[in-house]
Formats: structure tokens, C-alpha cells, sequence
């Protein structure tokens, strides 16, 4: 089911007098910015309720008279102006505004072939070919065809023609779907449309939220003044008019009908009073009093944190069980904090389920201990997903199916969320050192409670991932990638990944910690080193305290991990096993230590030159995989028993020649050996260059 961000309140579809399986008539075909709309509210509605596309706006309007009992349609584009189409049909109905939603209009180049210059044709919808003309018009070599709709073009290039592309809506589409995919292409990068589900119902009133109240004025007798007038009536209560469109009656020239929306809800005295006034010249009707819409800028200055606030008691103490599997433990350990915080509320599990790997080999977390938090939250009535934007060139179904959390999430019909569907929320940083804001996913925003699930592993560029910097898979898509792309910062010993983990810690704090030790994983974390078993679970409200437990068991001191320690130095909680209480008190009978990461990856992998400058860990785990699995053999296979030289990351200056350059941050040192493109490449294309 198609979801998408939309800084909207929790709301609910008014079902008392429907009798039958709900409908949203919405424009067709599939793919639409419509559909996606209409999507969204389908899947934030109590009932079950589906989606009817059709041809036309004219042809959707009407199946509400027969086969819907709503419609969704666009009514505003901040580019474009309003939908004179959808106003006119409002003239004549009686259907009231329910909900509104500003959807973000974001396009995506794609391509069959893996460079821009490559492009010999593009396929454009007219409209969303006028919005994009700026990445057009930077591939002057290719030719451009127009098509009728979007669905359209992307069905043009789906025929994986060589070296055709297609302007397509950004949500239809992912890295890795395409060779080439180009993001945010847009002329106007903010761009939104502003949609509007209307009813046969009006919505019902909740004081607690701000409410919008759009108005329809059938213009009295023609004379000098009427607009002023009627504009008075509002201001001179204090009554903010947000918008007013005129549109021709189509009866007679010079008459007209004005659209107006102002804030506050119907009910309000002072609106009354202004409708009261206006209504002796003029004719009124109510299209709707409905909870008014955030925009991404309204939300991003809105919060100062990412999540909102703890419910439960927050406090130093940890809670430490072993020795009686993950689930037990997991059960075992929770059953130390009141969970009683998480009744009526929404809350997101976060495991670390970035990649594809088997149940308890150490990378990702143990299904059952999943299993344990969904099965302790449903029991104090909470409503529990599941969520994970995993690493670039891994879909986040296809983790959680391999990873074994599908299986139990399916036993208990618990939902799971692909976080990377939707459009990111930005997020600004006012400490940030090495970033200033983030892209996050949006169901970070939209739930009440945040869960932070890790396996306890050992990690070679910032010492250990625990949950804190399993927080890092909240980051929208390639966002997580550009952490280790950043360059490095005068006067700051610390790596700038580090403070960039430090700088996402102030904003973005899970409120439960559960750390996953089953079975962890030590030396190449996090994807590449040795399982680990422990048979450990920790919990902590406080993130800080719980990883401090956590590398204490694994024999490293948080001090010495530098984004745990600037954590703490930004007053984000604490690392100092002194002021932690921990339980039981002999938890460190449970200790063992871990293998720490080496080094240089050259001690790990004799033969082999390996040169890594801001590479992530997509790129990091492929190769490690592929030298663990090719690299003796094949570089006893070669003449030349010179190292082999193996470049991945974007932060070299230069290569020697005949360097393997390993993924696309390498492209820029191509010419002077042998490339391999992809993001990150598969290990079949690097063993077939490597023997060319």
C-alpha cells in the first residue's frame, strides 16, 4: 500500500452512516500524486478502505453520487495556482471539505543507462516537463517526447530501452530500480499541491487542533464595494483570510463567485459574527470547517526535537537479563519499567534490519527479541509497528523477510514499514558541528513512542553500533550515506562521522533502548565480522546509559567510543558507569569481551592494497564479503604478485594506476584503472573485472 509524508494530525474518517466497504474516488491512472493522496488517507482511516481511480476529475466527482463516499482531489498547487476545474464542481454540490493535506510534488530522472550524458530520449508529462526544465535543459543532447501522463512515461522506460529516460513523481521510483536515478529534480524544489477530501458528512469538530474553514460567496447585486465589503467584515474581527479566488458564474460576464478560506472553525463567534454581516448582501455556504495541515517548513521549526517527549520515567537505570533466550530475556528484562505510558499510544520498533542476513548470525537483530517487544507493548495496549530504512541497494521487505522479524510480525499482525517510501521530513540541528540538519524518515515524526532495537557489534569506523547510532537507520534513503561523506573538520581530533552521530543524537534519541546481545558480532562489524553468541538483552530509558552497559559487556569503555562520549558532553545522557544504576548487581559476570575491529583492513587481507576514504558501509560490506570469499584465491591466481590495489569511498585525491575503483564514489579516478559502478556494486561485477 502506497503511504506518503504528510505532516498531518492522527485523524479519522467519519464511518457511522457508511454502510458498505468505504470508497475515495481519486484521478487515475495508478502512479499519480492523486493516488498517492488518496492512498495515504485510506491507510490513516479506521475502516477499510480502498481506492477508485478514475480517467477524469469530472468523472471522480461523480462516482460520490454512486459508487464513493469521498473524494480526494487536488485543489491547489503553489505553483500553479488553484484547480479551476475542482472549484467549479464545488459550486454546484453539497459536499462538505473534511480534511486537507499538502502533499510535497517531487520529480525523479530515471534512466537505462549509467551516466546523464548517455540520454538519448526523455519522456515527460507536459505539465511536469514545465516544472522540470532545468534538468532538461542540462541534457541538451537528448530529444524530448511529451506524453499525456506520468504513468505514462514511466511505462515508456520501463521497457528498459538503452539510453532512454523518463521525468517521473519521485515516489514511484527508488535507487537500484533504475541504472540511473536522479533526485529532486524539480525547478522548485518545495513544491507542493494542496488536497482536499470532501464528504457527504462534515468533519467533526476537535477543539484541540487549528482548523481551516473554506467558504463559497454567491455575489448579491453588482456594485462598487462588494469585495472590500466582505474582506472588512473578516479583518476587522482579527479573522486571518488565508486565500480568495474569484471564479465567473458562466452566466452573464462580470459575475462571479468568491472562494475564500480563513482560519478558525465555523463555530468560532467571531466568524459568526462576520458571516452574519456579510450574508446581508451576499449568499454563503459552508464548504467546510476541517484540521488544518502542516506544511514540512511549519513542522520543521515547529519541534525542537525529532520525536516527542518520553512518556516513561527517564532515568539512568538499566536492566541487564541473560542466560534465558532472547525472547525470555527480552520479556524478562522489560518487565522492569512501567510500560503502562504506551496505552492508546503509537509505537515504532526500530530494529537493525539494514541488511539481509539469516537469524542470529550477529548482523541483524534476533527475531525473537522483536517478538518479545511487540508482544509486551500489544499487552499494555499499545499499537505497535514495525520499521527500517535499511543501506543503499537493500529493500527494507526483503531484510525483514530474510532477517526472520516478517515471520513474527506476521503471528501477531504487526505491520511493517518500508521507511524509505515516503518523502523525508527535513529536520534542522541548531548544535550541529559537522551537520546542520537531517533528512528524516517521516514515521519518526508521526509516532509517539520510538523503540531502538540493535544487536551488540563492534563497528570499523566508529567503534561499536549500538542504539544510538541505530538511530542512523531513521535517516531517509541515501541521507545515511552522506554521514560518511563529509569532509573533515580543522581543529577536531574526532572522526567526522563521529560528530556527525553526535550531532544526530541531540535531535534524535530513541525513548527505549533494547540492545540485542544473543548473538552478537565482533572484529569487521557490522556486517563482516565473527557472530558472537552472549545471550544478553539490556534495557534502559536512557540511550547513553544502556550502550555504556553494553560496551562494559563487551569490554570496551564508552569513553573511548567518541560518539558516545560527545553525546554525553551535550548533556544527551550518561556514559559514567558510576552514576548508572544497573541490575542485577552482578551484571558483569555477563561480560565477554568483543574482538575490536583491526586497524586496516590490509592486516585482514594480505595481498591486497585496500584504500577506504568515506566509503559507507554498503560499499564497506560488499568488499569485505568478496575478498573473505575470492581474495586468497584469486590473488594466488595472478602473475603479478605486487598488492593488489582497491579503492572504495568518495574522499580520494588521487590513485595510483591500475587501481580496482570500487562503486560509484569512485567514478572521478575511473581513467586511471578499472571501475566498477553501482551503489554498491554486486560482487559478480567485481570478480568479472577483476579477471579482465
Amino acid at each position: 500500500m502506497l503511504t506518503v509524508y504528510c505532516d498531518l494530525p492522527d485523524m479519522t474518517i467519519n464511518t457511522g452512516k457508511t454502510k458498505n466497504m468505504p470508497f475515495i474516488a481519486t484521478l487515475g491512472p495508478a502512479n499519480t500524486f492523486s493516488q498517492l493522496a488518496a492512498e495515504f488517507y485510506a491507510s490513516r482511516a479506521s475502516a477499510g478502505y480502498s481506492v477508485k481511480l478514475y480517467p477524469t476529475l469530472t468523472r471522480a466527482f461523480a462516482a460520490m453520487s454512486a459508487d464513493c463516499q469521498y473524494g480526494l482531489f487536488p485543489i491547489e498547487n503553489m505553483i500553479e495556482g488553484y484547480v479551476p476545474i475542482v472549484l467549479d464542481m464545488l459550486v454546484h454540490s453539497q459536499y462538505s471539505i473534511t480534511h486537507e493535506m499538502l502533499l510535497p510534488i517531487q520529480f525523479s530522472l530515471v534512466a537505462n543507462c549509467s551516466a546523464p550524458d548517455q540520454i538519448e530520449k526523455i519522456y515527460a508529462q507536459f505539465i511536469t516537463r514545465g516544472q522540470c526544465e532545468k534538468c532538461i535543459d542540462s541534457l541538451p543532447a537528448a530529444s524530448v517526447i511529451t506524453t499525456q501522463s506520468n504513468g505514462m512515461s514511466f511505462a515508456q522506460v520501463a521497457r528498459s530501452v538503452p539510453n532512454e529516460a523518463a521525468i517521473v513523481p519521485a515516489h514511484t521510483v527508488k535507487q537500484g530500480d533504475f541504472p540511473l536515478v536522479i533526485e529532486n529534480i524539480a525547478d522548485y524544489p518545495n513544491n507542493q499541491t494542496r488536497f482536499v477530501l470532501i464528504s457527504k458528512e462534515p468533519a467533526e469538530y476537535d477543539p484541540a487542533r487549528s482548523y481551516k474553514t473554506s467558504l463559497l460567496i454567491f455575489e448579491g447585486t453588482d456594485r462598487p464595494g462588494v469585495l472590500s465589503n466582505i474582506l472588512t467584515a473578516f479583518s476587522s474581527r482579527a479573522i486571518n483570510l488565508v486565500s480568495i479566488m474569484s471564479r465567473p458564474t458562466k452566466e452573464m460576464f462580470g459575475r462571479y463567485h468568491f472562494f475564500i478560506d480563513i482560519e478558525g472553525h465555523y463555530t468560532n463567534p467571531q466568524i459568526q459574527q462576520a458571516l452574519k454581516e456579510i450574508e446581508h448582501e451576499n449568499t454563503v455556504r459552508l464548504l467546510g470547517s476541517y484540521p488544518k495541515a502542516l506544511s514540512a517548513i511549519d513542522l520543521k521549526y515547529k519541534q525542537k526535537t525529532v520525536i516527542p517527549p518520553t512518556p516513561f520515567k527517564l532515568d539512568t537505570s538499566v536492566y541487564c537479563q541473560s542466560a534465558s533466550g532472547p525472547y525470555d530475556n527480552t520479556r524478562r528484562a522489560l518487565a522492569n519499567l512501567d510500560l503502562t505510558p504506551a496505552k492508546n499510544k503509537r509505537v515504532l520498533l526500530k530494529p537493525n534490519a539494514g541488511r539481509c542476513a539469516e537469524p542470529g548470525s550477529g548482523v541483524t537483530t534476533h527475531p525473537q527479541v522483536v517478538a518479545a517487544a511487540i508482544d509486551a507493548f500489544t499487552e499494555a495496549g499499545a499499537q505497535v509497528a514495525i520499521g527500517e530504512s535499511p543501506i543503499t541497494g537493500v529493500k527494507a521487505m526483503d531484510a525483514f523477510e530474510s532477517t526472520g522479524i516478517a515471520a513474527v510480525a506476521a503471528e501477531r499482525n504487526c505491520p511493517l514499514i518500508d521507511m524509505d517510501e515516503r518523502k523525508f521530513v527535513p529536520f534542522d540541528i541548531p548544535e550541529g558541528i559537522a551537520i546542520k540538519s537531517l533528512k528524516i524518515c517521516p514515521e519518526i515524526t508521526e509516532f509517539d513512542i520510538v523503540v531502538s532495537i540493535p544487536v551488540m557489534k563492534t563497528h570499523m569506523h566508529t567503534g561499536v553500533t549500538l542504539s544510538v547510532k541505530n538511530m542512523k537507520g531513521c535517516l531517509w534513503r541515501r541521507s545515511k550515506v552522506d554521514l560518511h561523506m563529509l569532509p573533515e573538520l580543522p581543529d577536531h581530533e574526532e572522526k567526522t562521522l563521529d560528530i556527525a552521530i553526535a550531532d544526530m543524537a541531540t535531535v534524535l534519541r530513541p525513548h527505549l533502548s533494547i540492545i540485542d546481545g544473543t548473538v552478537g558480532l565482533e572484529g569487521l562489524g557490522p556486517s563482516a565480522g565473527t557472530p558472537k553468541p552472549l545471550d544478553v538483552v539490556i534495557v534502559g530509558t536512557d540511550p547513553l546509559a544502556a550502550d555504556s552497559v553494553a560496551c562494559e559487556l563487551m569490554g570496551i569503555s564508552a569513553s573511548n567510543i567518541p560518539h558516545l562520549k560527545m553525546a554525553a558532553e551535550r548533556n544527551c545522557g550518561t556514559i559514567d558507569l558510576e552514576k548508572i544504576e544497573v541490575s542485577p548487581n552482578n551484571y558483569k559476570e555477563m561480560k565477554s569481551n568483543f574482538a575490536p575491529p583491526p586497524d586496516k583492513l590490509s592486516i585482514e587481507f594480505a595481498g591486497y592494497d585496500i584504500r577506504d576514504k568515506q566509503s559507507c558501509s554498503a560499499c564497506q560490506s560488499t568488499l569485505l564479503m568478496f575478498l573473505k570469499r575470492y581474495g586468497k584465491q584469486l590473488h594466488e591466481a595472478r602473475t603479478d604478485k605486487s598488492d593488489v590495489v582497491i579503492a572504495i569511498g568518495k574522499g580520494h585525491k588521487d590513485l595510483p594506476e591500475g587501481t580496482l575503483c570500487i562503486g560509484n564514489c569512485t567514478a572521478n579516478h575511473k581513467d586511471c584503472g578499472t571501475f566498477i559502478s553501482g551503489c554498491p556494486p554486486v560482487a559478480s561485477e567485481i570478480l568479472k573485472a577483476y579477471y579482465e
